[in-house]
């Protein structure tokens, strides 16, 4: 009798203690497509991504005396370029190797800077991205795009609470991405 109490007390005891110690934020950004530009005459262009951050972690939170190094679900080099690729699609672009103009999508930068006292507690997300566009014709440009996310609270920083700050800078980088067109005028120019 004993051992059918106390066995799944403890099973239920060491699962508890897994949930608790997830080190895995789901990334998973709003995604906003721009509009499609009828000026496009089916031009082919690559995209590929790197991740140009020294430190993988997304945040470090001290949880119980312990550092805890949160890291992101997906890499976040194939989820930037897996939104650009949607984004040059839905303006009119074919996505292929050999295109008119490689793009790459850099993550100079993405981090969820996290303070907790014993009552309150701070996050400032801070995100910088880069396309950079080079045509076969050795033109080139650079285009960073930066956000930043504050959020306060009380008592403590959970992971949902980091990760949804995360994903909310990236959101807003990806809109900026959609609204921007300068990228869409330099593939334009230098796509013949």
């Amino acid at each position: 009798m004993l051992k059918k109490l106390l066995f799944p007390l403890l099973a239920a005891f060491i699962l508890a203690g897994c949930a608790s110690n997830n080190t895995t934020l789901n990334i998973q950004p709003k995604i906003q497509l721009p509009q499609q530009d009828p000026g496009l005459m089916g031009a082919t262009i690559s995209v590929n991504g790197a991740d140009q951050r020294s430190d993988q972690a997304l945040a470090k939170v001290n949880r119980d005396g312990q550092l805890a190094t949160l890291t992101p679900s997906r890499d976040l080099r194939f989820l930037l370029q897996e939104v650009l690729e949607k984004q040059m699609t839905a303006r009119g672009y074919m996505i292929g190797p050999n295109g008119a103009v490689d793009l790459q999508i850099v993550v100079n930068g993405l981090y969820a800077d996290v303070t907790q006292g014993n009552v309150r507690y701070s996050i400032t997300t801070k995100a910088d991205i880069s396309i950079i566009a080079t045509a076969k014709n050795g033109n080139k440009q650079v285009k960073n795009y930066r956000q930043t996310y504050s959020v306060e609270g009380a008592f403590t920083a959970t992971n949902a609470k980091i990760t949804n700050a995360v994903n909310s800078t990236l959101s807003d980088v990806i809109a900026d991405m959609a609204q921007d067109t300068s990228v869409n005028e330099f593939i334009k120019q230098n796509a013949r």
